[in-house]
């Protein structure tokens, strides 16, 4: 029997064209096979690791999966002495003052005021504030109490930066709890020569109020003539709201030493006197 016919059949039984084509399919999926083996299943699977591509991986990086330490959250109470300011300015300081902080959860609020008048008119002002900052890590090398980005201790400079007015003052104390500031009543005994007008205006009960507060009130006064002058002697007694600092106490920005000068204003007269003696 002839290998292809007249018909053109593969041993008289398969038309050679038809068997080509049926080679082709074959080869054709062989092949497609052999590829899907090569570059994976089509869904996602890799090859597997071995020792030969594990040396082309990436290592992961042990610092981004650490925990950086927080600080510990803590609330101190300070004492800050802003220095003399104008009276306008003075006067703006009140209790419940917010500072603008950048830091989340930091806040500084202003829990008690202490101004107190100098000779020349100005305000000096000290503050109590509440703050929420925090105590560093452990590791870190800052020990003190953190407010925003600055250390607080004492001796320190603190900003308070409000919407009204920004101030900058010295830590004087800096304590775990206590909102009020440390004042007292300080009786002091004034002389001086003043006119008979002025004299004659004065009277117990007399109040000095300065950025709305009362700074000082007469208790007692005594008057006496002198000879060959207009003027009139006079010895006022008077309470002053004073600031204890370090078991000194102030007014006006200064200890209340003999011989120094205290101003006494009101709406009748202004009363400037030599201290002569302070009482309790």
């Amino acid at each position: 029997m002839p290998l292809i016919d007249d018909e053109g059949n593969l041993f008289g039984v398969v038309n050679v064209i038809d068997a080509l084509a049926v080679c082709l399919v074959i080869a054709v999926l062989v092949a497609g096979v052999a590829v899907v083996g090569v570059l994976g299943d089509g869904n996602g699977a890799a090859e597997p690791e071995t020792a030969g591509n594990e040396s082309n991986t990436t290592p992961t990086n042990q610092s981004d999966n650490e925990t950086v330490s927080a600080g510990q959250p803590a609330t101190q109470y300070a004492t800050i002495n802003l220095g003399t300011q104008s009276d306008y300015i003075a006067e703006a300081v009140d209790e419940g003052d917010q500072a603008a902080v950048a830091t989340d959860g930091h806040n500084l609020t202003i829990t008690d005021v202490y101004v107190s008048p100098t000779n020349g008119g100005d305000g000096h002002v000290i503050v109590r504030a509440k703050i929420d900052g925090e105590y560093p890590p452990a590791e870190s090398s800052k020990t003190a109490f953190q407010f925003d980005t600055n250390s607080v201790r004492l001796g320190s400079q603190l900003t308070i930066d409000t919407a009204d007015y920004v101030l900058k003052g010295t830590v004087q104390q800096l304590e775990d709890d206590g909102t009020t500031l440390q004042t007292e009543q300080t009786t002091v005994q004034l002389e001086s020569n003043v006119s008979e007008t002025t004299a004659d205006a004065i009277g117990i009960g007399d109040e000095y109020r300065f950025a709305g507060q009362t700074v000082a009130t007469v208790t007692d006064v005594e008057t006496s003539e002198l000879e060959s002058s207009s003027k009139v002697a006079v010895d006022l007694e008077v309470g002053l709201v004073t600031f204890n600092r370090a078991d000194t106490r102030t007014f006006g920005g200064r200890s209340l030493e003999t011989g120094s000068q205290i101003t006494i204003r009101t709406a009748q007269y202004d009363f400037s006197g030599e201290l002569v003696r302070r009482g309790p």
